[in-house]
């Protein structure tokens, strides 16, 4: 009988040791890896900020397009304004930031926006500081 049980007591020991090897093998993976994402993550974030240009100095806004709305996504890297919520610059921002509908001025003058390249290119004489510009309203008061 005692060497029944002691069998018994050494598969039960065998199969504890070899569970608690295995669990500690699983923690030390799990710790490596969120080092890894971590590491990731931050070069992630740190990177995207040196793509970003410098806000516009120089900007007119035609008073017709005053109250105009356009689209910008607020993300890292993100530095210019939409006409068109369709556009394939704006829907590459799915998942990588949030999608926001202000007006002109405040996308130029609060988060320091340019137009894209691809739906707004007709508004580049907006930054033109050459460009050559009509007023009128010369004879009202």
């Amino acid at each position: 009988m005692n060497f029944t049980l002691l069998k018994k007591l050494s598969r039960s020991l065998a199969f504890t040791l070899i569970l608690s090897a295995t669990s500690l093998a699983c923690q030390e993976n799990a710790e490596q890896q969120e080092e890894a994402d971590s590491i990731e993550n931050s070069t992630a974030d740190a990177t995207p900020v040196v793509n970003k240009r410098p806000a516009p100095k120089f900007f007119v806004i035609p008073e017709d397009m005053v109250k105009k709305r356009v689209w910008i996504c607020e993300n890292q890297t993100a530095d210019v304004f939409h006409l068109k919520h369709d556009c394939p610059v704006l829907i590459e921002c799915k998942g990588k930031g949030t999608f926001r509908n202000v007006t002109l001025p405040k996308a130029i003058e609060e988060y320091g926006r340019y137009n894209c390249q691809v739906c707004a290119k007709e508004l580049d004489s907006i930054f033109d500081e050459d460009a050559v510009r009509i007023e009128t309203g010369f004879g009202q008061q």
